[in-house]
């Protein structure tokens, strides 16, 4: 076995959007893919640890949007979850081994916007996991930039709508926060108490520096970070709020979450101090050193899609989801879609 675990063996849950992760760990678009490529590259590295698998609906796993339930878990003595789920850390608790280290990554929250807003499509897509939702129900047809969708967000989406919380504090919802929250002194509680459970959050905007605190925490050598990279960058055209308007629907669709950003920046850079900022230079140096080098891509042996074939259980899933704002009807449809 490789020396990537020596005193610190673990187990890994990761969660989404902002994904968590547990080593045993949990992480946080691109967000969610990069979370699961580092998950990925560093699980093939030596580890016979088990990953869950992608399930029907697939890259969801856990109910979501429901809370994390462990019966949804798949396989049931999975150590490192790579799906999409929504963060719950008394329930995960449950099913997770006790040494479990969490982790997430989130961004600034205009960029999250914007790659929320140019990642789901704004037409009707007939699966489960409702990908033009709630876009097409905002567009209603019609074409709009970022600006004038965020105006028509911030009139029209509740929680009555399927999947509003994709436009309203994404990365809070992820992490388990009530994303119609207003009480200020409510939403630092529910952060703070957040800060206790995760062992670390990383900044998608100081991604390098990211890695190397979670190499410290996970007692990682070098060689696992060697495949480990900002996957899969969205391009788009970046677009600043200008008007008052704009940056007050802008706050109150994401209060939550500039509130969040804000205070994990923070405790961001007070761990880099703790960390050591000559320590920190000398290892960014080797770790982009190694980032350029040619890697040997190990095989992936990790399980494929798992269909879940238990009628009942298909059913509870289904169940559980419907309940939990993910029910997908588009407008003019009469009947959700339901898992194949």
């Amino acid at each position: 076995m490789s020396g990537m675990y020596r005193v610190c063996l673990g187990f890994c849950v990761l969660l989404s959007l902002v994904t968590i992760c547990m080593w045993n760990f949990s992480t946080f678009t691109t967000t969610v893919a990069t979370k699961q490529k580092i998950n990925k590259d560093v699980g093939r590295k030596g580890t016979n640890l088990k990953f869950t698998t992608q399930m029907y609906p697939k890259g969801l796993v856990g109910g979501y949007p429901g809370r994390f339930k462990c019966e949804f878990r798949f396989p049931k003595d999975a150590s490192i979850n790579l799906q999409h789920v929504r963060f719950d850390a008394k329930e995960m608790k449950k099913c997770f081994h006790t040494e479990t280290r969490y982790f997430t990554i989130i961004r600034q929250p205009w960029n999250n916007f914007l790659s929320t807003y140019n990642f789901f499509p704004d037409y009707k897509k007939r699966n489960l996991v409702c990908s033009g939702m709630p876009t097409v129900y905002i567009k209603h047809g019609g074409k709009m930039g970022p600006t004038i969708f965020l105006s028509k967000a911030a009139s029209l989406l509740n929680s009555s709508v399927p999947y509003y919380f994709r436009f309203r504090n994404y990365q809070s919802f992820d992490l388990g926060i009530d994303p119609m929250l207003q009480d200020i002194s409510e939403i630092e509680s529910h952060i703070k108490e957040l800060d206790k459970t995760m062992d670390l959050v990383m900044l998608l905007e100081y991604f390098d520096e990211s890695l190397i605190l979670l190499k410290d925490l996970l007692c990682f050598d070098w060689d696992v970070l060697d495949e480990v990279g900002h996957y899969n960058q969205r391009y788009y055209k970046q677009v600043t709020s200008q008007t008052e308007d704009e940056k007050k629907n802008f706050e109150q669709l994401y209060n939550i979450d500039i509130a969040l950003y804000d205070y994990f920046n923070k405790t961001f850079w007070k761990r880099v101090e703790v960390y050591g900022q000559d320590r920190m230079a000398k290892d960014l140096e080797i770790l982009r050193k190694i980032q350029k080098e040619p890697s040997i891509v190990t095989a992936d042996t990790r399980p494929g899609y798992l269909k879940v074939v238990d009628a009942q259980l298909k059913a509870e899933i289904q169940d559980y989801m419907f309940k939990n704002n993910g029910k997908c009807i588009y407008p003019g449809w009469k009947r959700p879609i339901y898992i194949p």
